[in-house]
């Protein structure tokens, strides 16, 4: 196992990047001294394993890079520590890793959360209940093939289950385009 010893680095930090390492495990805590820390970028690692309580009292994150690394599933309850009358991230980057799902209620204290970047992952279904999670999100990055998408934001369920690539960006108003395609009204 390799880890970050949170004693290497300064609890007044603002942006925190650790890049291209060989990091493969997120400890419960690492940052939990880090509460002036609004970037935190682990990006090109090789994290498989994140522990549940790994950002605890980062109160001040914005935003977070996990990005391209070897991660398969987030906890349930990772962002159970933010405050949703408080909430500050605003970007996460999951991009290019193993994710296969993401759980419900996962992103639900996010309320501020308007970009997540899920593109180069395994997921296999994208549920309305994990897209009412995202409230009010802008842009959501997939281009990924997924199996099944049901989505209702415009009050009309789509639902499939052929093989496709999603847009790289999908937006509202690029989505309500897909949608026509699919024959929704």
């Amino acid at each position: 196992m390799v880890y970050i010893n949170p004693y290497d680095i300064s609890n007044s930090a603002k942006e925190i990047r650790i890049i291209g390492t060989p990091v493969n495990t997120i400890l419960d805590y690492t940052f939990g001294s880090k509460q002036l820390c609004r970037i935190l970028s682990l990006a090109f690692n090789m994290i498989h394993t994140i522990e549940v309580d790994a950002f605890r009292n980062m109160y001040s994150l914005k935003e977070l890079h996990l990005n391209n690394n070897r991660i398969s599933s987030l906890p349930t309850g990772i962002f159970d520590h933010i405050d949703p009358s408080q909430p500050l991230v605003t970007n996460i980057y999951l991009q290019n890793n193993r994710l296969t799902s993401l759980s419900l209620g996962l992103f639900s204290r996010l309320t501020r959360l308007t970009y997540l970047d899920l593109q180069g992952n395994l997921l296999g279904t994208l549920s309305q209940d994990l897209i009412n999670d995202l409230g009010g999100i802008d842009t959501i990055f997939i281009g990924i093939p997924i199996g099944e998408v049901t989505y209702n934001i415009f009050n009309i369920t789509i639902s499939t289950k052929r093989k496709y690539t999603l847009a790289t960006k999908l937006s509202t108003q690029i989505l309500k385009g897909y949608m026509k395609s699919w024959g929704a009204p």
